[in-house]
């Protein structure tokens, strides 16, 4: 007979001879198993309820070893609990309490223990490949108001994709000063520099875009009686208009925001044929800055799929 209890190895089945002690909650007298994650706490659940609600039992919580159920030393058992490593105390009752609780009681307005809830959730979910509980926590996930370093870390972590080039945008089209220490040791220098790489190119890209204006067609437009006075008068208007308005040195638009601001060119010396001309080559105008950022979204993926 073992009385060892570590968690981290051991020779057979650890014996139960009142070390464990039974969780308030999450002891069911009908449950069909006993488990245990750590040194101190035991769980009795219900093995017939995840296969009804996650259809998928995998090794989760399968008897080990071939044990026959009259084997004297069959785990799952009050006498001797299934272990299940890999996780800790804190994750496994978040785990139940998204099984048994869910789906009637929620899970309260607390943010934060939102959150902890959904990421300990993820991390079971992936451990154990169940999808019903990842959907559950990339949907529950994504609805809170988390901030994009928060949410890009999270992408990292779980491997959501879809989460990623958003939140890449979101961070690079605003001062990276913002950003915490914190947040920075969390992302990883790697991400991070990406990061500061991408704003860096976007800046070039602004400053070449306020400095140098899109071409106005040199062919003249019968409706347009003084097209060589619009072509030399376009680029001053485009400076006046949306190049200082890039270069502000307190309130710059973005460059996500030069083909609406373009609208008010229509209000310039520009012969009406003209300006209308010009918000059409405007608007086939794909800035750099998207594949800037695409490209640093991309550069994460990888880096992420590589870890």
């Amino acid at each position: 007979m073992s009385t060892n209890t570590s968690s981290t190895e051991r020779d057979g089945p650890v014996e139960n001879i009142g070390q464990f002690v039974q969780h308030s909650v999450y002891w069911y007298e009908d449950g069909s198993v006993v488990v245990r994650v750590d040194d101190t706490t035991i769980y009795k659940i219900h093995v017939t309820m995840l296969k009804t609600l996650l259809n998928v039992i995998g090794d989760i919580l399968t008897i080990p070893d071939g044990k026959e159920k009259n084997d004297p030393t069959r785990e799952g058992t009050l006498r001797f609990p299934l272990w299940r490593p890999g996780t800790d105390a804190s994750e496994f009752e978040d785990f139940l309490r998204w099984l048994y609780r869910a789906a009637w009681e929620g899970f309260g307005h607390n943010l934060e223990e939102r959150h902890r809830i959904f990421t300990h959730l993820f991390k079971l979910a992936d451990m154990w490949q169940i999808k019903a509980a990842r959907a559950y926590a990339t949907d529950s996930l994504e609805a809170l108001p988390l901030a994009a370093s928060r949410r890009l870390q999270l992408a990292g972590q779980f491997t959501i994709v879809s989460w990623v080039e958003p939140a890449v945008k979101h961070i690079v089209e605003r001062k990276l000063s913002a950003l915490t220490l914190e947040d920075i040791a969390a992302l990883g220098l790697r991400v991070y520099s990406t990061l500061v790489k991408a704003q860096e190119l976007i800046k070039i890209e602004t400053r070449r875009t306020a400095l140098v204006s899109p071409q106005m067609p040199n062919d003249s437009s019968w409706q347009c009686q003084k097209h060589l006075s619009c072509i030399s008068a376009w680029p001053k208007i485009w400076f006046e208009r949306i190049g200082k308005r890039l270069l502000h040195p307190e309130k710059p638009i973005h460059l996500r925001d030069v083909k609406i601001e373009a609208l008010s060119i229509r209000n310039s010396t520009l012969s009406e044929r003209c300006a209308l001309d010009m918000l059409d080559v405007i608007d086939t105008i794909t800035f750099s800055h998207e594949t800037i950022i695409s490209a640093a979204a991309c550069g994460v993926i990888k880096y992420y799929e590589s870890l």
